[in-house]
């Protein structure tokens, strides 16, 4: 039984780094007085104009991905205002810092 879990370690120390990367994680939140239907509206026109992918939407989020990049809005009600999540997962690290500030200045 050892013999088969130190094979298995090395075997997964010498694996490539590419097929042990994963992605870049970058996330956030604001304080905004939009109402949820508006929060949740304007994330849906934001990822929609920064052509972030298949967008879809429920009551309280927004989320929006392609093979390469995963974005969420959450739009969260918190006594008298709106607390504003935003997620972003991406495997280029540039694109997806750059996604993530033109999410959050959008949703100010």
């Amino acid at each position: 039984m050892f013999a088969k879990s130190f094979l298995m370690s090395a075997a997964l120390l010498g694996a490539s780094e590419a097929a042990l990367a994963t992605p870049n994680m970058y996330w956030d939140h604001l304080r905004s007085s939009l109402s949820q239907a508006d929060c949740v509206s304007r994330g849906e026109s934001l990822m929609s104009s920064l052509t972030t992918g298949r967008v879809s939407k429920d009551v309280d989020s927004v989320r929006s991905w392609t093979d390469k990049t995963l974005a969420v809005v959450e739009c969260i009600r918190m006594g008298d205002h709106m607390t504003v999540m935003v997620l972003v997962g991406s495997d280029d690290a540039v694109a997806g810092s750059k996604l993530l500030d033109a999410l959050k200045k959008g949703m100010q």
